[in-house]
């Protein structure tokens, strides 16, 4: 079993200061905004559960969408993407402390 999970999440936020608080909560787990509303990075569990809380307790049931996405984006933006250089921002060895 893989400690982490590579993840992709995307939201549409309707109020500044829940989207603000949104960023800075996913800037802070250390995952990296790679578009406007779409963060991308490798967490644990315990991490993943509290970005769906944070979900839970600040976005607006009626006017906000956000999901969490598990991926292999790192495998595939080397072929398919566009504008993000080689993709080395994307290799799995940034994310492991020696």
């Amino acid at each position: 079993m893989e400690l982490l999970k590579e993840i992709i999440v995307v939201y549409d936020v309707s109020q500044n200061k829940s989207r603000t608080k949104l960023f800075k909560a996913l800037k802070n787990i250390g995952l990296q905004n790679i578009q406007d509303s779409v963060f991308w990075g490798r967490v644990n569990e315990a991490e993943k559960r509290s970005i769906r809380r944070f979900f839970q307790e600040h976005l607006d049931k009626e006017t906000d969408r956000a999901f969490i996405l598990e991926t292999k984006l790192s495998s595939q933006i080397k072929l398919t993407g566009f504008g993000y250089g080689d993709g080395s921002q994307f290799d799995e060895e940034l994310f492991y402390i020696a």
